[in-house]
């Protein structure tokens, strides 16, 4: 008898998010997937620490928080400039020798292509939010909260600043699967863009369209679409165990 290999899924949230949000995502998941939000200096429950900037501080803290875990099967999942910052991760990660299992996207263009707006990170807060509504940036909730939002505003900034100086360096491409998620309305994302994850990878690539605009992770849709895909994983998964032990076996005889 066989049971589904365990996985741990690292989550990284969008630009000035935290982990809250993904502490309830693995109700929707298969039994033994794992998830473990990371969360970054500065937002969330580390909000008094010091924001990083660059993308170079923040893979290493990304790299850093996964730790010795890197070593067991998991996989990592992010949302916008958390896809960004999930992909530069599994490049260290497979340069140091232990890469994911699966490398999930969602909300964020290949990281080959050029911007999808025009950037404003750099302007003052008001023409920064209105930045922010332009392009479908900001939660409704958040908005809703001007207090809130002007708390949550340094985070945010910092973030996508580093979504619009990042260029894609040159190397070798990935080994794992990548799964891109796409919002059907999400005016920062088009098909053939998000379609150029295939780029950066020999694995297998494949593209989801989900209903909803630019934030659909709690979208029932989503989270059916991101279960089916870690249910195909653990399935191959399976198999692909059950081969080598079966192999293992018939060379020990």
């Amino acid at each position: 008898m066989t049971t589904d290999p365990e996985l741990t899924l690292f989550c990284l949230a969008h630009a000035g998010g935290s982990a809250h949000p993904y502490i309830r995502l693995g109700a929707d998941l298969p039994g033994r997937v794992t998830v473990v939000p990371l969360e970054l200096p500065g937002h969330g429950t580390r909000v008094r620490e010091p924001l990083l900037h660059g993308m170079t501080a923040l893979t290493e803290e990304a790299v850093r928080l996964i730790g010795e875990r890197r070593h067991e099967p998991y996989a990592i999942f992010g949302h916008s400039f958390g896809s960004l910052l999930g992909y530069e991760a599994a490049r260290v990660l497979t340069a140091q020798g232990t890469p994911p299992k699966l490398l999930l996207v969602s909300g964020r263009n290949g990281p080959t292509e050029p911007l999808s707006h025009r950037p404003f990170a750099h302007l003052p807060d008001d023409g920064f939010v209105r930045g922010l509504q332009r392009i479908g940036g900001l939660p409704e909730a958040l908005l809703a909260e001007p207090e809130l939002l002007k708390f949550y505003l340094p985070a945010i900034r910092a973030d996508l600043r580093v979504v619009e100086t990042y260029t894609h360096t040159p190397g070798p491409r990935l080994t794992v699967p990548v799964t891109a998620f796409a919002g059907s309305k999400d005016v920062l994302t088009d098909a053939a863009s998000m379609a150029a994850w295939s780029r950066i990878t020999t694995g297998v690539f494949d593209l989801t369209l989900v209903s909803g605009g630019h934030f659909f992770l709690q979208e029932p849709e989503f989270r059916a679409a991101l279960g089916a895909r870690l249910t195909r994983y653990a399935a191959t998964a399976t198999r692909t165990d059950a081969v080598r032990g079966a192999v293992a076996r018939a060379v020990a005889e």
